[in-house]
């Protein structure tokens, strides 16, 4: 049974904002322009736009306007901040689901990646990572054993942050990060939800303690519904 319109509609404009097509505070078109461009009646429209509204996705203000109300999660690439950190600062519900913990010997690429010898023991975590309950990181993470000995499937559970700082009294330097473009695999795209094939960013970073230690290598699979990456360009030394 085909879906009613207003709810075709109402799910176009959702895939908008939940891409960032749409951003906070953005107005939507009037109704009477959406009636033209729909072709479909103002009764039609207005449900549509009632949906939005009950998902907490718009706001409508009576002789102003429609203007999106959705905070999509921001990815600041110059403030290194956890996933739970960023997620919660914006009144949403960050969630972490633990797929794979395996303590494994370091392959060549990995003892690369975190500067250790070949066949070092690391353990290879693989978590999902949920924007109010809807999946939106695929990552898969690697550890040494010899700075993490105690790390367990609860601690990866909660903030990787939290546990590094808080519990194993480390300091974090930083973060080198690289973003590319990529097609979803079967395999990515089964746990976040979306076809295969489908545009996804991979985000890989290394970072190290203020030690100089690598503490995490970790490739990132982002499906970009509900998240996004922000940039600062500065001009000069100041």
């Amino acid at each position: 049974m085909a879906k009613p319109l207003y709810r075709q509609i109402a799910e176009t404009f959702e895939q908008k904002i939940y891409s960032g097509e749409l951003d906070l505070e953005d107005v939507l078109p009037t109704e009477q322009a959406l009636q033209e461009l729909y072709k479909v009646s103002r009764v039609t429209i207005r449900k549509a736009l009632e949906q939005l509204e009950n998902q907490g996705l718009v706001e409508r203000i009576k002789g102003s306007g429609t203007y999106v109300k959705y905070h999509s999660a921001k990815h600041d690439a110059i403030k290194l901040q956890g996933f739970d950190e960023n997620i919660t600062a914006l009144g949403r519900i960050a969630g972490t689901k633990v797929i794979h913990f395996q303590l494994e010997q370091a392959l060549p690429t990995i003892a690369k990646q975190l500067r250790i010898e070949v066949g070092t023991s690391i353990f290879s975590i693989v978590r999902i990572r949920t924007i109010d309950n809807e999946p939106e990181i695929l990552e898969q993470s690697y550890m040494p054993l010899s700075l993490f000995p105690d790390l367990s499937v609860k601690v990866m559970e909660s903030s990787k942050y939290h546990y590094v700082e808080q519990q194993k009294g480390y300091q974090i330097s930083h973060s080198r990060q690289d973003v590319k473009p990529v097609l979803a695999t079967t395999i990515v795209a089964k746990h976040l939800n979306v076809e295969t094939n489908h545009p996804i960013l991979r985000l890989r970073s290394v970072s190290e303690l203020k030690t100089g230690e690598t503490f995490e290598y970790s490739i990132q699979y982002l499906r970009g519904f509900q998240y996004r990456f922000e940039y600062i360009a500065r001009r000069g030394l100041d």
